[in-house]
């Protein structure tokens, strides 16, 4: 089935921010990357802040994997490792930015309340922010292998 518009430009943006960064994620180029006509990032989003805050709720789309916490960490590293960093990247803009706080805070929550039966809700949070960490980590010193990464969270938090 092909995808809609909507959902071409929200993948179109996540693909930008994954692989040229924050900068890059302009109008124009979300449109071009999704191959749809200028002014359709107003028409679906009302802008390119509606977009962003669209974002949020489409990386729970995406980045789901079936499967427990080694899968997710093989998707994050390998194939999906573009939107993991586009990830990263909607953390920074969100840290910088109060309007986009709240719905990153709300995908952090529903993450959260997902894990929370494994790990318990009071530990929850604190295994989140671990995981993100030893990901981050991972990305950065560019390891793909999630062997190791989910051997790391395993010892820290017990999950």
């Amino acid at each position: 089935m092909e995808k809609s518009t909507k959902e071409r430009l929200l993948d179109a943006a996540l693909e930008i921010l994954g692989t040229e960064g924050g900068k890059a994620l302009t109008v124009r180029a979300a449109e071009d990357r999704a191959g749809v006509p200028h002014g359709s990032i107003r028409h679906h989003f009302g802008g390119q802040r509606g977009l962003l805050r669209a974002l949020f709720d489409h990386l729970a789309t995406v980045e789901a994997p079936a499967g427990g916490l080694p899968e997710a960490i093989t998707l994050w590293l390998g194939p999906g490792r573009t939107i993991t960093l586009a990830r990263y990247e909607l953390f920074l803009l969100a840290a910088r930015d109060e309007e986009l706080r709240a719905p990153l805070v709300a995908a952090r929550d529903r993450f959260v309340a997902q894990l929370a039966p494994a790990v318990g809700e009071d530990r929850a949070p604190a295994v989140l922010a671990a995981i993100d960490g030893i990901v981050l980590d991972a990305l950065v010193r560019g390891r793909s292998d999630p062997a190791p990464v989910v051997a790391a969270i395993a010892r820290l938090t017990g999950v």
